[in-house]
C-alpha cells in the first residue's frame, strides 16, 4: 500500500462551522482555502457541510478538478494570475486576486470577448513585499478599473505572513480599512469586501486577549486554520487539531548501531548528517520519504517513536523505546506538525487518501 492521509472529515466539517459562526458575529465573510489539499472535491464538500460555501485555490488545476467534480460553490483564484491562464481563469473561477493595473486591462479584453462580467479583489502591500500595489497606487489603479466595463472591483485585500512574516496589526489592518475606503469611494462600488489576509488574521481573532483585527475588516481566506485547526504551529482555541494524519507501513525492522560508521560525506540532499553513539538501538525504516511529506515536519502519534530521519523513500525511526513493538507490514501514524508537510502529502502522487468520520 502506498503511504495514506487519513482525513476527519466531521472535523473539517466543525472547523468550517465554528470560522463561519466567529467570522458572521463579527459581520464577516469567508472564503476556505483549499490549496493545501489540491482542491480536494471530497474535503470542499465537508467544508459545504460546516456552512462554509465558497472557496478559493491558488491552481487552476484544482479548480478545474473541484468543477469537474460538481462543486457549484463560487470559487476565486487566490494566486495573480499568469497572462497566459487568463482565459482559463475566466471559464472556470468566479472571481480573482489581481495586483497589477496591466493584468486588469488584460482581464477587460478577454471578458469583452466572452461577452463575461469578472469579478476583482485588488491587492495591496502593506509591507510583507509578496503581492500587491503600493498605497501611493491607489487612485492610479482606480482610474484603470473605471475604464472597465466587464471587470468589477469588490474590494481591497492584503497578504501578511506568507513571504516577509509581518503579522496582522493595529496599525497595518487601519491603513487597510483606510485605504479600501478611498477606493470604495473612488469606484462608488456597492458589493465591498476589506480582506485581510488568512489563518494568522483567524488567529488573532480566536486568541483571547487584546485584539489586533480592529473592527471593519470585512473578509478572511483562512487555510491552515480550517484545515489543521492550526497557525503558525500553534492550536488554534476553539478549532480541532485532529483532522489529518499520515499512516506508513513498516519495510524493515533490525537491530543496528545508532551512529553511521566509515567515511561521512553528504547525504542524498546535500547535508552533512551528525549522530550521537547510543549503542545498538530497534530501529525501522518505513515506506514514506521526502518525495511524499516534509520529514521534518512530522511528528509519531504513538509514544516510544523517534523520528531519525530520511531518505527520497524511506524514513528512519527509533523504536526501541516502543512498548509494543511493530511487525513487518503494520502502519503508524504520523501528524502533520506544519502546513508544509500537508502540502507536500496531498501534492505528491505516491499518497492516497483515506476518509473518515467520527
Amino acid at each position: 500500500m502506498n503511504p495514506t492521509v487519513v482525513v476527519n472529515l466531521d472535523a473539517i466539517s466543525f472547523n468550517a462551522s465554528e470560522i463561519k459562526k466567529m467570522c458572521a458575529q463579527r459581520g464577516m465573510e469567508v472564503d476556505a482555502v483549499l490549496k493545501g489539499v489540491c482542491g480536494d472535491p471530497t474535503i470542499a464538500c465537508a467544508v459545504i457541510d460546516g456552512g462554509i460555501t465558497s472557496f478559493m485555490d491558488s491552481r487552476l488545476k484544482n479548480i478545474i478538478r473541484m468543477r469537474k467534480a460538481g462543486i457549484t460553490e463560487r470559487i476565486g483564484l487566490l494566486r495573480i494570475p499568469m497572462m497566459s491562464e487568463l482565459e482559463m481563469m475566466i471559464e472556470y473561477c468566479d472571481w480573482a486576486l489581481v495586483s497589477m493595473p496591466e493584468v486588469i486591462r488584460q482581464i477587460e479584453e478577454k471578458c469583452k470577448i466572452e461577452g463575461k462580467d469578472f469579478e476583482i479583489l485588488l491587492m495591496t502591500d502593506l509591507g510583507d513585499l509578496r503581492e500587491g500595489i503600493l498605497p501611493e497606487q491607489i487612485s492610479e489603479t482606480a482610474e484603470v478599473i473605471k475604464q472597465c466595463k466587464y471587470v468589477k472591483c469588490i474590494g481591497l485585500g492584503t497578504n501578511l505572513g506568507c513571504f516577509g512574516g509581518v503579522l496582522p496589526s493595529q496599525e497595518n489592518m487601519g491603513q487597510l480599512i483606510t485605504l479600501a475606503t478611498e477606493l470604495r469611494t473612488l469606484l462608488g462600488a456597492e458589493k465591498w469586501l476589506i480582506s485581510a489576509g488568512g489563518s494568522q488574521v483567524y488567529y488573532d481573532m480566536a486568541w483571547p486577549g487584546p485584539q489586533t483585527i480592529p473592527n471593519g475588516i470585512t473578509h478572511i481566506r483562512p487555510g491552515g486554520a480550517l484545515l489543521r485547526g492550526m497557525c503558525q504551529g500553534n492550536d488554534i482555541p476553539g478549532l480541532r487539531q485532529d483532522t489529518m494524519c499520515i499512516e506508513a507501513e513498516f519495510v524493515e525492522i533490525a537491530k543496528k548501531p545508532s551512529k553511521p560508521y566509515g567515511n561521512i560525506g553528504v547525504d542524498a540532499f546535500g547535508k552533512v548528517p551528525s549522530f550521537g553513539d547510543r549503542g545498538d538501538r530497534l530501529r525501522a525504516i518505513l515506506a514514506l520519504g521526502r518525495q511524499d511529506v516534509v520529514i521534518e515536519e512530522l511528528e509519531p502519534i504513538c509514544n516510544g517513536i523517534e523520528i531519525l530521519g530520511g531518505s527520497s523513500d524511506h524514513m528512519i525511526v527509533d523504536i526501541e523505546d516502543m512498548v509494543e513493538k511493530p511487525e513487518l507490514g503494520d502502519t503508524e501514524y504520523f501528524a502533520f506538525t506544519r502546513y508544509g508537510a500537508m502540502l507536500q502529502a496531498f501534492t505528491s502522487e505516491f499518497v492516497d487518501r483515506d476518509y473518515i468520520r467520527d
